[in-house]
C-alpha cells in the first residue's frame, strides 16, 4: 500500500484535480488519497473564525469560500448544481449551523471547530469527482479515526487507539479502491474536532502510513523534490535526491517548509520510506527520504524564517539564569504554547527568538512583567545554514544587523535585523 498526499497549495483548479486523478490511475493499489483544504482555504476559514470568535459577521468571508468550492464544481461538473449539493451543500449547511451559535470563549476550541471544515470540504470535492468518473473509492472521515488528546490546534496523536481504529477499518473494507481521507484533522477523546497544527496534512499521511504498515508515503509538491532552498525565497537550489531521516528531521525542525516537523519519526520507527515528487511532473525522480546510513553531501541548505521576534528576559533582582530562571521562563512558554526558535543565555538575560503570534507573546510578557525585565525587537528573520561555509555564511549576512549568531558544526544560525 502505497499513501498519497495532495497539498492545498497544488489543488486550486480543476487542471489540479483531473492531475491528481490521472496520477492515482497510475498508482499502484490499494492506496490511501490524504488531501488538505483546497488553495489558500485554510486562511480564509482563519478568517472566519476570527470573526466569528470576534463577535463580527463572517459571512463576507463565508461567501467567497461558498463562491470558490461552487466555482470549482461549475468548471469541473457539466450539472454543477446536483453535484453541488451532493456532498458540499450539507457541509456548508453544518458550518452555517455552527456560525449561528456562541463560540467557544477558548479561541483555539473555536478555530479547531470551524478551520476544519476545509479539508472536510476538500474531500466532499473529490468524492463528488470520483463519483462522476465512475472511480472506485471508499470514503474514511478523519474525524473518526485520528483519535487525540485536547491540545487544540496542535493536537498529539493517541496512537494505539488510532491504530486500533484505523487497522479495524481497513480490515472490514479490504480492497483495491483507493481509500480518501483527510489531512490535517481529526477528534479528541472529548468527541471535539481538533487539527494538528499548520501544514499538519503530511503528518495525517505518516499516521496512516504507520497504521497501515505502508510501503510508501508520497507527498506531491509543486516543486520537484525537496531543495537546497526555498525556491520562493532564493533564485539558486538544487534538488536533493537522497536525504536519511535524521538530516530531514533537522530540516524540519529548523523551519524548512517542505515537510511538516511531525511527519518523519513515524515513518522512521517502521522504516517506510518517504518520497516528495513532482505534482505536475510525476515522472521525475523527487527525493527519497529514507534509511540512508551515510548522508551524501548536498552543501549548504538555506532556510529563511521571516515574522520573528527576539525576547530577551532579565530577573529584575539581578539573579543570575540559572536552572531554576529557566525552568520558570519556560513553564510559561509551554501555558502560552509559544514556541522557542532558537535560544541563548548568558550570565543575567535569557534570549529567546519565536515566530511573532503577538497575541500569545503579548500574554506571555504580561505574565512575566512582574519578576523580568523584558526587552524584544520585531520585524526580525532567523536564517538557518545547514552544512554551512564560510561563503554562505557571507552571502546572507552581508549588510545585515547580526542581533544573534550560533555555529555548531552542522549547523550556522543567525537573527538578522
Amino acid at each position: 500500500m502505497i499513501v498519497h498526499k495532495f497539498g492545498g497549495g497544488i489543488l486550486k483548479s480543476p487542471e489540479a484535480v483531473e492531475q491528481l486523478a490521472r496520477i492515482l490511475a497510475d498508482a499502484q493499489r490499494p492506496a490511501v488519497v490524504v488531501v488538505s483544504a483546497l488553495n489558500k482555504m485554510t486562511n480564509a476559514f482563519e478568517r472566519v473564525v476570527h470573526a466569528w470568535h470576534a463577535g463580527g459577521d463572517p459571512e463576507p468571508e463565508m461567501q467567497l469560500i461558498r463562491g470558490f468550492h461552487y466555482d470549482m464544481a461549475c468548471r469541473l461538473f457539466s450539472d454543477p448544481d446536483p453535484a453541488f449539493d451532493r456532498y458540499l451543500k450539507p457541509l456548508f449547511n453544518s458550518l452555517q449551523a455552527l456560525l449561528k451559535d456562541e463560540p467557544p470563549r477558548m479561541f483555539d476550541k473555536a478555530y479547531d471547530r470551524v478551520v476544519c471544515y476545509g479539508e472536510l470540504l476538500s474531500t466532499a470535492l473529490l468524492r463528488t469527482w470520483f463519483e462522476e468518473k465512475k472511480l472506485p473509492y471508499v470514503y474514511w472521515d478523519a474525524l473518526d479515526l485520528v483519535v487525540t488528546d485536547e491540545t487544540y490546534r496542535d493536537a498529539g496523536v493517541l496512537w494505539d487507539e488510532t491504530c486500533r481504529k484505523v487497522k479495524g477499518k481497513r480490515k472490514k473494507e479490504k480492497g483495491d479502491e483507493l481509500i480518501l481521507t483527510q489531512g490535517f484533522i481529526g477528534r479528541a477523546v472529548s468527541g471535539d474536532t481538533v487539527t494538528l497544527g499548520r501544514e499538519g496534512s503530511d503528518f495525517s499521511a505518516a499516521i496512516f502510513a504507520y497504521c497501515l504498515d505502508a510501503e510508501e508515503v508520497w507527498i506531491w509538491k509543486d516543486v520537484p523534490g525537496i531543495l537546497t532552498a526555498d525556491p520562493a525565497e532564493f533564485d539558486e537550489t538544487r534538488k536533493m535526491d537522497e536525504l536519511s531521516y535524521h538530516e530531514v528531521i533537522e530540516l524540519a525542525y529548523f523551519g524548512a517548509k517542505v515537510i511538516h516537523p511531525k511527519t518523519i519519526k513515524p515513518l522512521q520507527n517502521k522504516m517506510i520510506p518517504l518520497w516528495v515528487r513532482d505534482f505536475w511532473h510525476p515522472e521525475g525522480s523527487g527525493t527519497r527520504i529514507f534509511n540512508l546510513q551515510a548522508q551524501p553531501p548536498t552543501g549548504p541548505v538555506f532556510i529563511r524564517k521571516r515574522d520573528q521576534v527576539l525576547i530577551s528576559f532579565q530577573p529584575r533582582d539581578f539573579s543570575f539564569i540559572v536552572e531554576g530562571t529557566i525552568s520558570e521562563v519556560f513553564a510559561q512558554l509551554a501555558r502560552y504554547r509559544v514556541k522557542v526558535n532558537l535560544m541563548q543565555h548568558s550570565a543575567v538575560s535569557l534570549t529567546i527568538c519565536v515566530t511573532a503570534d503577538m497575541d500569545r507573546i503579548n500574554s506571555l510578557i504580561q505574565t512575566m512583567l512582574p519578576k523580568f525585565r523584558i526587552l524584544y525587537n520585531g520585524d526580525l528573520e532567523l536564517i538557518t545554514i545547514r552544512h554551512y561555509t564560510q561563503e554562505a555564511i557571507a552571502r546572507m549576512t552581508e549588510g545585515k544587523r547580526i542581533l544573534v549568531q550560533q555555529l555548531s558544526r552542522r549547523t550556522a544560525r543567525f537573527v538578522l535585523g
